[in-house]
């Protein structure tokens, strides 16, 4: 099998980084730093392991803003190309790519620390430079204006600015989010010293086969919050790119769940009872986080907000109270 997503270089192998650390030899398939690894790969650290994570790190086609940049700038499908100058920077994680003779550190390319292309003027391709927006996926148009704010671009998109302040009044943490005009503006929450791993690129759970009951068992206390939160506001898109966990850019551990994030599919359900309803309720009614569940649903019933999400608290609550 060749080299997935590099340019083979004669003696001269590419290289994963978490930071300034070598994590991965890509063309050699050797191990510089288990804990650092990814969590998709740490079962079985191999190129065709990297391939997946690498892949699913990727912005999906279904992002028009980097599918736009990608064509002006790279042409269309020259992923190869685009992975050599951008060194494969994202503003989520710390981790990138670099052949093992390049000079640069990591302060040197980052868009943490350095301003990056956003589409604006001509990109020196023989230059190069981070482009986040190229590793961010999502069904939405989604931006990086800066190291803090990614812009998310849609008529619907405010909801998410009202499932944000829900999640903060009931004590749930949760990405900050403001509407702006034609979408919303998205805080933010990673750094160089905390990174997401999405649940589908962690080697934890299988994307395509989870249900609630591997939610709590994985997240614990946030993940019967998170269950109990979507089905409050509706938010029928809870896929396996849409929660995870924030890991130590510096010793790869795992510290906690990520900050709930992505809900620009609340309300796709605007019934009073549905699958999202029983099944939560169902599943946290046996877990230890019922009174959780009781509290959220209880400070969502009085407050000022969707009139939807009150009626849909107050139905959680009577099926967890039902003997």
């Amino acid at each position: 099998m060749g080299v997935v997503y590099f340019r083979k270089s004669g003696v001269i192998s590419m290289v994963l980084m978490c930071k300034n650390k070598p994590v991965y030899d890509i063309d050699r398939e050797v191990v510089y730093n288990e804990k650092l690894l990814p969590g998709y790969m740490m079962k079985n650290p191999c190129r065709t392991t990297f391939k997946i994570w690498f892949k699913l790190r990727y912005s999906s086609n279904t992002n028009s803003l980097a599918r736009k940049l990608k064509g002006v700038t790279f042409g269309q499908g020259n992923r190869v190309l685009i992975n050599e100058k951008t060194y494969a920077l994202s503003l989520s994680d710390c981790y990138w790519v670099k052949d093992e003779n390049c000079p640069s550190d990591f302060e040197a390319v980052s868009p943490y620390y350095n301003d990056f292309w956003k589409g604006e003027g001509v990109y020196d391709i023989n230059e190069g430079g981070a482009i986040p927006t190229l590793y961010t996926g999502g069904f939405l148009s989604k931006e990086w204006i800066s190291a803090k704010y990614l812009c998310k671009y849609d008529k619907d998109a405010g909801i998410e600015e009202d499932v944000s302040v829900l999640c903060k009044t009931c004590g749930v943490s949760a990405c900050n989010v403001k509407r702006i005009s034609g979408g919303v503006m998205a805080e933010n929450f990673t750094n160089t010293d905390l990174m997401l791993e999405q649940a589908d690129e962690s080697g934890l759970i299988d994307p395509d086969d989870f249900n609630e009951g591997d939610i709590i068992r994985l997240l614990g206390l946030q993940g019967a919050q998170m269950l109990t939160i979507d089905a409050i506001t509706g938010n029928g898109d809870r896929h396996a790119g849409n929660f995870g966990w924030l890991r130590d850019t510096n010793t790869g551990e795992y510290v906690s769940a990520a900050p709930l994030y992505d809900f620009d599919h609340a309300l796709d359900s605007r019934a009073v009872y549905d699958r999202l309803i029983s099944d939560a309720a169902a599943e946290i009614k046996k877990s230890e986080y019922f009174s959780e569940a009781l509290r959220i649903c209880s400070t969502v019933s009085v407050l000022d907000t969707n009139e939807i999400f009150k009626l849909r608290a107050n139905k959680i609550s009577e099926l967890l109270n039902k003997v």
